[in-house]
């Protein structure tokens, strides 16, 4: 068993008091408000009346105005210098690293790194592959080609500086990946929750159980992870699935411990407020659900200041049973973008996940679609079973997951069931949610 000390990648700064965390945060937004003052064209006008000394304590961060990816998109848009516009806060030449955003949601945002700043994602990254328990001993595979996108870079550069042997997969297919995962003996995977399941089929496909792959332990990333789904993968993969949570533009601000109960917020990298849904003015208290809004405290070349991710989250409590002091959240719900009112019903496409992988072992996958019925929204759900099924049990599994979904959500689902194979399936980020109104 390891000792204590070696429990934390930073032990210092993960088991200071809390009023010694918060001391640190607002020494470091101060620092950063004159920073971008300075050196951000953005922010030199957006905070033009606020001064670092009038930020006196952690509440006071409210006088501060919120922005959000479309202002990240203003502010780049036909801006110099290209590609990256006023947010940039170093000189262009010091820009190393590029990234973006994946562009679902719009027009890509486009992210510099210095070499600094990318050394500072890279360390936050390190304390969330620690806390998920990798190690120098570890072979972590990532089934992934990168691109230009961020998480997995970060989780690749993180693995080597903790010593790990990383081992891209990009270039393959899964049987292949799954191939490789055998041949070198991987004992550790940096993946999406939905391409973790599919990896898991394809595998039963080949006649193998993904249990005697040797995977030992599992981080998720880009879509939210319920606690069914977890433990699905658990189950199917024999190994200890991890969550944590992040973007393109704030940087990776949460992740699970040894406990995995609830996801520690990266203190003191990042000050993070939770913020009421309707009016974004109020923190929420313990157990009410919030939007994050993520201060990334270290990041110069991209800096940002009370982003609005617009992730809706569950707030924790400080404290935890593996002895660090950071703040938590219990859980992701979902974003705002699909947090929606459907027949007057609040509604969240992760409360389906939550049911189906829990209680409905024989569906391997499903698309829900809302789309206007006439005045009226209507909600409906196609379902993929994990083999073929004759009349009588397609006609009970309706029946019983209509039942089970109008306990669960209040709303009544139109069910299709559709044949094995039939519904896509997903290597990066699913789009099981289709909003066609």
């Amino acid at each position: 068993m390891e000792n204590r000390a070696a429990l934390y990648w930073n032990p210092y700064l993960e088991t200071l008091p809390r009023e010694q965390l918060i001391e640190i945060q607002l020494a470091r937004l101060r620092k950063l408000l004159a920073y971008v003052k300075n050196h951000s064209v953005f922010y030199r006008n957006l905070l033009s009346d606020v001064e670092p000394y009038d930020i006196r304590s952690i509440a006071d961060v409210k006088k501060l105005p919120l922005i959000d990816k479309e202002d990240l998109r203003k502010a780049q848009d036909e801006k110099e210098p290209f590609p990256f516009g006023e947010m940039l806060g170093v000189p262009p030449e010091q820009v190393c690293t590029f990234r973006q955003t994946s562009g679902t949601t719009g027009k890509p945002v486009y992210v510099p790194e210095s070499y600094e700043s990318w050394q500072w994602r890279v360390e936050v990254w390190c304390h969330i592959l620690w806390m998920a328990g990798f190690r120098e001993t570890d072979r972590v595979f990532i089934p992934f080609g990168y691109n230009v996108y961020v998480a997995f870079w970060e989780g690749h550069f993180a693995a080597e500086k903790l010593g790990c042997m990383v081992v891209p997969g990009g270039a393959l297919d899964t049987k292949g990946r799954i191939n490789k995962i055998r041949e070198v003996k991987a004992t550790a995977l940096l993946n999406t929750p939905t391409y973790g399941l599919h990896m898991a089929e394809e595998a039963e496909k080949m006649g193998l159980n993904p249990r005697d792959l040797g995977i030992e332990r599992m981080l998720c990333a880009g879509e939210p992870l319920p606690d069914a789904t977890r433990r699905k993968l658990e189950e199917t993969w024999g190994a200890e699935v991890y969550d944590h949570i992040g973007g393109t533009e704030p940087c990776a601000w949460a992740a699970m411990c040894g406990q995995r109960s609830g996801l520690h917020i990266m203190e003191p990298f990042f000050l993070v407020e939770f913020l009421d849904l309707e009016t974004l003015s109020r923190e929420v208290d313990e157990g009410e659900m919030g939007v994050a809004v993520v201060t990334p405290l270290g990041r110069r070349s991209f800096p940002l200041v009370r982003f609005n991710t617009k992730d809706v989250v569950k707030k924790g409590t400080d404290g935890c049973g593996c002895g660090r002091t950071s703040m938590m959240i219990e859980g992701v719900t979902g974003r705002t973008d699909h947090l929606m009112k459907i027949r007057g019903v609040l509604f969240t496409p992760v409360s389906v996940e939550e049911l189906l992988r829990s209680e409905f072992a024989e569906i391997v996958e499903y698309e829900i679609i809302v789309q206007k019925k006439g005045i009226m929204d209507g909600i409906s759900l196609r379902v993929e079973p994990k083999e073929e099924m004759g009349e009588l049990a397609v006609n009970g599994l309706v029946r019983r997951l209509s039942e089970r979904l109008k306990i669960k959500t209040n709303l009544r689902f139109e069910i299709e069931p559709v044949s094995p194979g039939e519904l896509p399936r997903y290597t990066l980020k699913s789009k099981r949610f289709k909003d066609l109104r």
